[in-house]
């Protein structure tokens, strides 16, 4: 262990001693074990175990007290442990998120109800939210509420944060593993009087991480240029992966003022700063040295983001209520690209400049109790500036993106819930600028006004039902229509863009049916199809290699799960995820679709022991493979890369004492499984974590 995580962990210990004495004369045995509340304005509709009976699509909730069981320390880690996602991690060290397939620029990422995204891409990496201040995430398929917003074709991701109890609270925890690989988080909050506040603060570092033993180093190619290519060894196969330190800060704020039960309103704030390497693929790398130069060697020292939202609800009336937000979101990341694998000879520095800002309303009138009308608004702009080396001006670009939509959900028939919905959605980009440069030496010549896309529209309808027997058995159904409209690197790569698309459409159904068996058992299967058209791809036929909504994609497939428990302190999960995709685009010469495994496994044990109290939790996530390159109509000799079948085992064992004190153990990949979720890219290998909590 280096000196600085010994005066890390000396200085814990130190703070857990101080703040039990404060604590410990005033702690009642009434306090909840979370110290902490969901965030409810931080929901755009009541959904999940709170109101599962006018669910009407496939929706999963992960709590803080099953993340806290995986151990995971971003919400991209915990997203992996839910039924129907897939991640991994690819160039840039990123996690790719799918819903159902669905990547995630064609997914609606929500903190609190606010978007987290860049008009670039359509994405940001979840890796750099961390866990410590998440009280859940919501996960909708596909079929959700309307009222989302729009760009939420293949579904919903909504991380909702946490609020203070009326007890205060206060919990820290600190974790190492090897190479210097530690976690540091404190969070307090309190309430005094209708005045109430919640504090977090995160520190993460590590030095690398650890491969498998099991990784054998092979040669692999780097490409300079388009025509040169040179073979070396692109990871040397030490211990620890090449390039894979990271360090990062995060706080978040929330300071909210609740006058009655009828008004709430508060004030949120997060930052977050990250300096990280970036592996690279063990097969190959590309890098062109002409300026502006451009390297898959690289490393992302400054990679922070900040924001803040207003929001309130407001009881108006005895059947009407407003809910509303207003945010706004910065975001700036430098990518620094390097000559070879040695990072020494700093070839150029890309920086991109992105802030977001804008508002959502949603009203919510109950004319009678069987009977609920909800209407909401969304607005917002975004600006995005990039350059593509320190020595050039930013270009600019600016997009507006709406949605109104009205939805009717009643229960006219006892135990059946209707729900009918539409949203009219649009998008227009209103300024976009080109960075001219010398083709032969790369200097500057002037900034380009390009010419900018019609305003795009869409008008997203859905249906859905679902009825509760007497026997507590529920069925769903539902269909809906869900767009994407085409990002700004869509629309504007130099090599690729095309102002001619148009929004991205899928037809997404779902039925489902679930039982409980009183505590025992309960039982869920949802089968769900899309039928996605004018799918944005490169790869039509005679295509120069532009953009175009040429692909048809149809996927099948169908969620199971179970949870049982069969004594008091034992609980077992099990869920399923089958998916069949299939590219049905004429001209085609497969009808595979890349990203998308077939068969998704999750199951995970929580066990107390009698007497001793000790927990121990177990979990497993198998998942088959899947490719990450195909042959294509315009280029049909491409070699087909597979990602690899994985099954990774993991365990914690945590062991509460002196009241509020937890020491547990945690590892990951317990069997040292040597894999790749992406082709090329080789994922941990087994890791301990050694940590403490304290909780008061």
């Amino acid at each position: 262990m280096k000196a600085k995580s010994a005066v890390h962990l000396i200085l814990w210990l130190c703070f857990t001693l101080s703040i039990a004495c404060t604590y410990s004369a005033r702690a009642e045995d009434d306090v909840q074990k979370t110290g902490y509340k969901v965030y409810t304005l931080g929901q755009i509709v009541v959904t999940g175990k709170r109101q599962t009976e006018q669910q009407t699509g496939i929706s999963t909730i992960m709590t803080a007290e099953e993340i806290k069981a995986t151990n995971s320390h971003t919400v991209s880690e915990a997203l992996r442990y839910m039924p129907g996602v897939y991640v991994s991690t690819g160039l840039k060290n990123e996690p790719a998120v799918r819903i159902h397939g669905f990547d995630q620029s064609r997914i609606l990422v929500l903190i609190d109800g606010v978007p987290y995204s860049e008009a670039k891409y359509g994405r940001l990496p979840l890796n750099q939210i961390t866990t410590d201040n998440v009280s859940e995430i919501i996960v909708e398929k596909g079929n959700q509420s309307v009222l989302y917003g729009a760009n939420a074709e293949g579904g919903v991701i909504n991380i909702i944060t946490k609020q203070p109890l009326a007890k205060p609270s206060i919990s820290a925890q600190f974790q190492l593993a090897e190479k210097n690989a530690q976690e540091f988080s404190i969070s307090h909050g309190m309430k005094l009087g209708m005045i109430n506040y919640w504090l977090n603060y995160t520190h993460k570092e590590s030095d690398a991480w650890k491969l498998s033993d099991k990784f054998s180093p092979r040669i692999g190619t780097v490409k300079l240029g388009s025509r040169r290519k040179v073979k070396a060894y692109l990871e040397n196969g030490g211990k620890f992966r090449d390039n894979s330190d990271y360090k990062n800060d995060s706080f978040w704020a929330k300071v909210g003022i609740e006058p009655s039960a009828d008004s709430e309103y508060y004030v949120n704030f997060h930052y977050t700063a990250t300096d990280e390497g970036s592996p690279s693929s063990v097969d190959s790398v590309k890098v062109f040295s002409s300026r502006p130069a451009f390297s898959y060697f690289a490393r992302m020292p400054k990679y922070d983001d900040w924001g803040i939202d207003l929001s309130g609800r407001q009881k108006v009336a005895d059947k009407l209520t407003f809910k509303a937000k207003l945010f706004y979101h910065n975001h700036i990341d430098d990518y620094v690209s390097y000559a070879d694998q040695t990072f020494r000879n700093k070839m150029a520095v890309s920086r991109y400049k992105d802030y977001m800002a804008g508002g959502m309303l949603l009203a919510d009138f109950k004319p009678v109790q069987w009977d609920s009308l909800k209407m909401a608004v969304h607005y917002r702009g975004d600006s995005h500036k990039q350059r593509d080396d320190d020595y050039l001006p930013f270009a600019e670009s600016f997009a507006y993106t709406g949605s109104v939509a009205l939805e009717n959900t009643f229960t006219y028939i006892k135990n059946c819930t209707v729900l009918l919905g539409a949203s009219y959605d649009w998008y227009k980009v209103d300024r976009a600028e080109l960075t001219i440069t010398d083709r032969s030496t790369g200097d500057f010549i002037q900034q380009e006004d390009l010419d900018t896309p019609a305003r795009q529209n869409e008008i997203n309808p859905m249906i859905g039902v679902t009825y509760t027997f007497l026997d507590s058995t529920r069925f769903f159904a539902s269909v809906a229509r869900k767009t994407s409209f085409p990002t700004l690197g869509q629309l504007y790569s130099t090599r690729s863009g095309n102002l001619q698309l148009k929004s991205e459409k899928s037809i997404n159904y779902a039925i489902g049916i679930s039982r409980s068996f009183g505590q025992l058992l309960k039982l869920k299967l949802s089968p769900f199809y899309h039928d996605i058209s004018d799918r944005i791809t490169r790869d039509a036929p005679h295509s120069d290699g532009t953009y175009r909504n040429y692909a048809k994609v149809k996927m099948t497939g169908a969620e199971f799960s179970a949870d049982l428990t069969p004594v008091e302190d034992l609980f077992i999960r099990a869920d399923y995820t089958y998916n069949h995709a299939r590219d049905k685009s004429s001209g085609q010469v497969t009808n595979k679709v890349t990203g998308i495994p077939k068969h998704k496994i999750n199951a995970n044990v929580e066990y107390t022991l009698p007497y001793l109290g000790t927990r121990v939790d177990l979990t497993m996530v198998y998942q088959s493979k899947s490719y990450s390159q195909l042959p294509t109509a315009t280029k049909p000799d491409t070699p087909i890369l597979r990602n690899d079948t994985y099954t990774v085992f993991n365990a914690k064992i945590s062991q509460k004492f002196l009241k509020h004190l937890e020491a547990f153990i945690y590892l990951d990949n317990i069997f040292d499984k040597n894999y790749e979720p992406e082709s090329g890219i080789p994922a941990p290998g087994r890791t301990a974590w050694l940590g403490m909590s304290a909780k008061f």
